[in-house]
């Protein structure tokens, strides 16, 4: 349960609320099922919506931790978007400071905080646990390494070789996510050819379902 309230509240939902609304839902389900079986009189309809209500509650809560996973690849894909701004603004003659600060004005919500967060920090230690901090809100070690060099060109001056080391670790990042980017595309185009399979399925369950409901009716009638 804990667990649970912690990612309602990374995902901004209240938990009270969500859980209301799931035994609503089950409620509902509940009540199609009383009233199919008063209905129809056959106990084997009481099956499917025993089994909706086990596939509702297992999408219900498995959506959550779906729902932070994509959150968090969301923000490293940002996070390739704004630092690449980074590099620019560092090319051009700005600090790590001031180029942070640029940054800000093309970030979400979400990534502005933690941004305005970083900038806190610094300005309340200058050493590289602010850097380090930030690394660690991204699922991605790449992330990581590339906040140390950012880190190092504020400790050691932005000379050209760490210039060069950021633009080499954020550009093996940036080619990293572009390759995971292709992967998620391809394996949505696979899964789409289960589509087909699913409906002729469904077709199926819903044929069942009116072979034994016009057996039922017969057996009635005897």
């Amino acid at each position: 349960m804990r667990k649970f309230a912690e990612l309602c509240k990374y995902l901004g939902v209240k938990p009270a609320k969500e859980i209301a609304l799931y035994f609503l839902i089950l409620a509902l389900i509940g009540g199609v099922a009383v009233g199919l079986y008063f209905y129809r009189g056959l106990n084997f309809i009481l099956v499917f919506p025993a089994v909706l209500a086990l596939a509702f509650t297992v999408y219900y809560f498995v959506r959550y931790p779906l729902a932070k996973l994509k959150i968090e690849d969301n923000l490293v894909d940002e996070f390739v978007k704004l630092f690449t701004f980074f590099g620019i603004y560092i090319r051009d003659g700005f600090n790590v400071y001031n180029a942070l600060e640029e940054i800000r004005k093309y970030a979400s919500e979400r990534f502005l905080a933690m941004l305005e967060q970083l900038l806190e920090d610094i300005e309340k230690d200058k050493s590289v646990a602010p850097f380090v901090g930030f690394g660690r809100k991204f699922n991605s070690l790449q992330i990581k390494e590339v906040m140390v060099s950012v880190y190092q060109m504020v400790d050691e001056g932005s000379g050209d070789a760490y210039i060069n080391q950021f633009k080499h670790l954020f550009g093996k990042l940036s080619d990293y996510r572009h390759e995971a980017e292709t992967s998620r595309k391809l394996n949505r185009l696979e899964n789409l050819a289960f589509l087909p399979l699913a409906g002729s399925g469904i077709a199926m369950l819903v044929l069942t379902m009116g072979i034994m409901e016009v057996m039922g009716g017969v057996m009635s009638g005897l």
